[in-house]
């Protein structure tokens, strides 16, 4: 969700209009697939992760790697031809663009590609379950494994010939269905999020698992609320009461609290709830503090969607990522080549008032840095202009 995104993580967005499926973002079939000739440095970012060009879901840490999958278009820089772009670095500064790592190319995928997550299975080997839509609009969970485990990289993906995994049955809005989850483990099964809507209502659902392969859905929804609408990239993961050190998404016991966080389609932002999650029933409860929908508790209040986190285990830290969409006019990105950033890398940990995150930038930012510059005693006069040496205006 290039128009980019990652897990993730830019969500993408469909409705029915005279039979044909559509994204939210309107549809540009004259710009989709024209490439920038030059592509623009110039506010090209440094700080932030971003594609080298065009459009820019799910990151993990594998090995010693950090991974991030994005929602990308690779043939322009507006929404279309969705793939997942695949992009590693050891630090979270330097980026490697590899090949795509999801590409539509089944029945069950061929309208596009969308949004995911990962998850390490105890083999150690990771997992992609992401949502693929048909040439019907029909939109079903998928996944994808790694063809060669030896590669540090993991530059290539199969999907294998079972899929799909999940379909949109028993009542489920099949153009409304979308964004799997992180699984976390739990009495002997895997559970899964996958986010839905049904007459207004922002919908959770949960799938179980014994084997990753073999999904059965759950008799009641996960979470809802009313007038909400359509809940997208639902993210769910425990938080300590005591230390700002991240939980593996399985971490279960009596001094956490939970979060759960969905992206409002209809508002385009994120919000979180902070809850207890009711393992025997298999259900999530918001703190009373806790409010659901459009003031609800959000990570951030400016132009930020589609939020992924992860468990980072090296550094015990839970880190999250979110998609700015950063654009100009649609003809504005085709001549610059690029459209959208992800937002920098942040810890989020839980408050010590147990009401709210915190969240700071990951340390690894330091590094980006420069020398101080200090000037001082310098007198402004009306229309003069003062050149500060030792920086540089752009990023």
């Amino acid at each position: 969700m290039a128009i980019w995104n990652l897990l993730w993580l830019y969500i993408l967005i469909l409705y029915v209009n005279n039979g044909r499926m559509e994204a939210s973002h309107k549809v540009y079939p004259q710009f989709q697939s024209l490439s920038a000739v030059n592509i623009r440095q110039l506010h090209h970012t440094a700080f932030h992760f971003q594609p080298p060009k065009n459009w820019i879901n799910g990151p993990m840490y594998y090995n010693g790697i950090y991974h991030i999958f994005y929602q990308y278009n690779p043939k322009g820089a507006v929404w279309g031809n969705i793939v997942w772009g695949h992009s590693i670095s050891k630090d979270l500064i330097n980026w490697k663009e590899l090949e795509p790592a999801i590409c539509p190319s089944k029945h069950f995928d061929i309208d596009g590609a969308w949004s995911g997550s990962t998850t390490i299975l105890p083999s150690n080997k990771p997992i992609i379950l992401y949502t693929g839509v048909d040439s019907n609009g029909i939109q079903t969970q998928n996944y994808a494994v790694p063809a060669n485990l030896s590669d540090p990289y993991l530059r290539k993906w199969i999907k294998p010939g079972n899929n799909p995994l999940i379909d949109p049955e028993n009542g489920v809005n099949a153009t409304a269905f979308r964004d799997p989850s992180t699984a976390w483990w739990l009495n002997g099964r895997w559970r899964v999020l996958v986010g839905s809507e049904r007459n207004s209502r922002g919908i959770a659902y949960l799938y179980r698992s014994r084997d990753f392969i073999h999904w059965t859905k759950a008799k009641h929804p996960f979470h809802s609320a009313p007038n909400t609408g359509m809940w997208e990239c639902p993210d769910f993961y425990p938080v300590s009461l005591s230390s700002k050190e991240g939980l593996d998404p399985s971490y279960m016991g009596k001094h956490v609290k939970h979060v759960l966080k969905v992206s409002l389609d209809d508002a385009r932002y994120d919000y979180y709830t902070l809850g207890t999650y009711l393992t025997n029933d298999d259900k999530y409860v918001p703190d009373n503090a806790s409010v659901d929908g459009w003031a609800g508790l959000r990570y951030d209040y400016g132009n930020f969607y589609a939020s992924k986190t992860f468990f980072d285990p090296a550094k015990r830290r839970r880190i999250l990522w979110g998609w700015v969409n950063e654009s100009d006019f649609t003809q504005d990105d085709v001549k610059k080549g690029w459209a959208g950033i992800q937002a920098i890398p942040r810890i989020v940990w839980l408050d010590t008032n147990q009401r709210q995150l915190k969240q700071w930038p990951v340390e690894e930012l330091n590094t980006l840095r420069g020398e101080i510059v200090k000037m001082s005693h310098q007198k402004l006069k009306k229309g003069h202009h003062i050149e500060i040496q030792g920086i540089t205006a752009a990023q």
